[in-house]
């Protein structure tokens, strides 16, 4: 909105063409939050949307990271803590920089002024002509330093205490399956009952774009993946206890709001969440679920494109990236393991 209260149209055409392409509810939704912010930031420097210069990005991003006044002081405690994540930081420069990249196809904006080329180097994705014809990339010279950390896991009596917690089984059969297969939210709240195959031991994780929940998985392909036979059992006491006749194709839905047999939103999903943590008293998060199995699959000694796979990532890289940590424990282990330590 602007100073008037009234819509920003061509940050409103920017993201109805993120909407055209396909791009999923939630980064259509942090695009436009990060967009806010970066209006906010010009209108209390006075800079039109159009003619901001990389130097305000610059700036944008010092800003984020400490939010204050223009021209303000703030005195910096020795405990004093940055506003915001370095990652957060460089996702809200992403949406800038890709919003006058749409600006430069129309004429408009500082647009590639925000890019800098750089010659291709070993890592970089590469074209068809790589080997052929000299490589570069564009990269974003705005980038703060992100620390990697490793992803959040939940222990084996916090999963079990979470499940406890759980009052209805449809509640239980959504966390166990987001934790015995590593399944995203979007991908579970898609799931149908034909993806459940009770013979094969199997569900299959199906990218479906005309989901009326507007679940969404990042997959493009569809991916069979094994579960084990209590998982299928939970599944089969659910369709009888609470499912009974409803006639619906969605695997999970709302039953206690009033409105039928209609599939679970992610809404839902996030209000059970807020439930659980108060009963089991455990602060989690349900992409958790995601991390602690493939933590587990990684320690357990699954090979990486196995894993890969397991997780509907597009490449290994993915699963590397992600979840190729050690900590001293892992380390110990694999000393034993190898018998490093025995032979020396």
């Amino acid at each position: 909105m602007d100073d008037d209260g009234q819509v920003v149209e061509i940050v409103d055409d920017y993201l109805a063409v993120c909407t055209d392409r396909e791009y999923s509810p939630n980064t259509i939704r942090a695009r436009a939050h990060d967009l806010k912010i970066w209006l906010v930031f010009l209108r209390m420097l006075g800079i039109d949307l159009l003619e901001a210069t990389p130097e305000h990005v610059d700036q944008f991003a010092g800003w984020l990271r400490r939010p204050i006044p223009a021209g303000g002081l703030r005195a910096v405690e020795a405990d004093d803590l940055p506003g915001r994540e370095a990652s957060t930081v460089n996702r809200a420069l992403d949406s800038v920089w890709m919003f006058y990249e749409f600006l430069a196809r129309r004429g408009l904006g500082m647009g590639l002024h925000t890019g800098r080329v750089r010659p291709a180097r070993t890592g970089d994705h590469r074209g068809f002509l790589a080997g052929i014809a000299a490589g570069s990339v564009t990269e974003r010279p705005t980038r703060l330093k992100e620390t990697k950390r490793r992803p959040s896991t939940l222990t084996d009596s916090e999963v079990q205490r979470i499940l406890d917690s759980c009052a209805h089984l449809r509640d239980r059969l959504l966390m166990s399956m987001m934790f015995e297969t590593g399944c995203r939210v979007g991908q579970a709240l898609g799931l149908r009952h034909e993806d459940v195959n009770t013979d094969q031991r199997t569900i299959t994780l199906r990218p479906r774009d005309n989901n009326v929940n507007r679940a969404r998985g990042k997959s493009r392909d569809p991916k069979q993946i094994p579960v084990r036979q209590t998982l299928l059992e939970l599944y089969t006491d659910y369709l009888f206890t609470e499912y009974g006749e409803l006639d619906c194709d969605y695997v999970f839905v709302s039953l206690w709001d009033g409105n039928g047999a209609t599939p679970m939103s992610y809404w839902a999903v996030m209000s059970l969440v807020k439930r659980l943590r108060r009963r089991a008293g455990i602060d989690f998060h349900p992409h958790q679920f995601r991390h602690t199995h493939a933590t587990a699959l990684l320690r357990a000694g699954v090979r990486l494109e196995v894993a890969a796979e397991l997780l509907t990532h597009s490449s290994t890289r993915t699963t590397s990236d992600i979840y190729g940590h050690l900590d001293t424990d892992d380390v110990v282990d694999e000393l034993e393991r190898t018998g490093f330590w025995g032979a020396r």
